[in-house]
């Protein structure tokens, strides 16, 4: 998903467009790419007792990383990927065998933690 979140971050740079990314990347975090904020934010969202349809809400506490403090971040992938052989070829969960069936991927707290 980094591609698709540089593509965000770049519309939001020159402010010609109006962007309001926010992806799920596992659990309950989200990372999001909005107009009018200069960062990528990684926040944990959480579910209300009182949510209606389903909605979540985010957290007070976030990682907020200035769009050059990400473009840092993403050029150490390859670094990280030779040092770390095992991060290379991992996966998320959802490529798994048991994601195969609604059922199992509904029963996925990484996948549907708002869901269970």
């Amino acid at each position: 998903m980094i591609p698709d979140i540089n593509v965000n971050v770049d519309a939001v740079r020159p402010g010609d467009q109006s962007v309001a990314l926010r992806h799920h990347i596992g659990g309950t975090v989200y990372v999001s790419v909005t107009s009018g904020y200069s960062c990528v934010d990684i926040r944990r969202f959480y579910q209300p007792f009182d949510a209606k349809d389903g909605e979540i809400k985010p957290t007070k506490k976030s990682v907020a990383l200035k769009f050059a403090e990400w473009s840092y971040r993403c050029s150490l992938i390859d670094i990280i990927h030779t040092a770390f052989p095992a991060l290379a070829t991992a996966l998320p969960c959802y490529y798994e065998e048991d994601h195969t069936s609604q059922v199992n991927w509904l029963s996925c707290l990484e996948c549907n933690q708002f869901m269970n």
